[in-house]
């Protein structure tokens, strides 16, 4: 359920704040999202790192709903990345930070569990690491002149 709840919330933030513009444009950041935190999530499950622990529809370990939700952050990153560089390494920062929020959620619920001295402090930096990797891969699917063009959201 948990992690039912998290795709939900990203795609209500994504529909609530990007511009539908936006996401005809941002379209293949999801799938690259999907990916990327996929490879990652079950690279460090294999390495014996972490688990997921609630029973869920899963690939190979990585619950379903749980990449779901990371398409919804990826469109979410990239909606509001911008040209300057302090800017955007502020923003893979904070989102890499929001998601060891949400990781330490998922653990408090009793849905993940950290394993073999892996921490929120080795997690947050492979969170940055990962964002990283995530910005660069989608300006490569979109074009990085296409990311920073146009109406960036509905509210702000």
């Amino acid at each position: 359920m948990e992690y039912l709840i998290w795709a939900v919330v990203m795609w209500l933030l994504v529909f609530i704040l990007v511009p539908f513009n936006r996401l005809r444009l941002l379209w293949p950041v999801a799938i690259v999202s999907i990916l990327l935190l996929f490879a990652m999530n079950f690279t460090f499950i294999q390495l014996g790192y972490y688990h997921f622990t609630k029973s869920a529809p899963a690939i190979a370990g990585v619950p379903l709903f749980v990449l779901v939700g990371g398409a919804g952050g990826g469109i979410l990153l990239m909606n509001w990345m911008q040209r300057n560089s302090f800017y955007k390494m502020l923003l893979v920062l904070l989102f890499s930070g929001l998601l060891v929020l949400a990781t330490e959620a998922l653990i408090r619920s009793g849905a993940f569990e950290m394993q073999n001295g892996f921490n929120q402090t080795l997690h947050y930096f492979i969170n940055v690491a990962g964002v990283s990797i995530l910005v660069w891969l989608s300006f490569a699917v979109t074009g990085e002149e296409k990311i920073y063009e146009g109406s960036k959201g509905k509210i702000f």
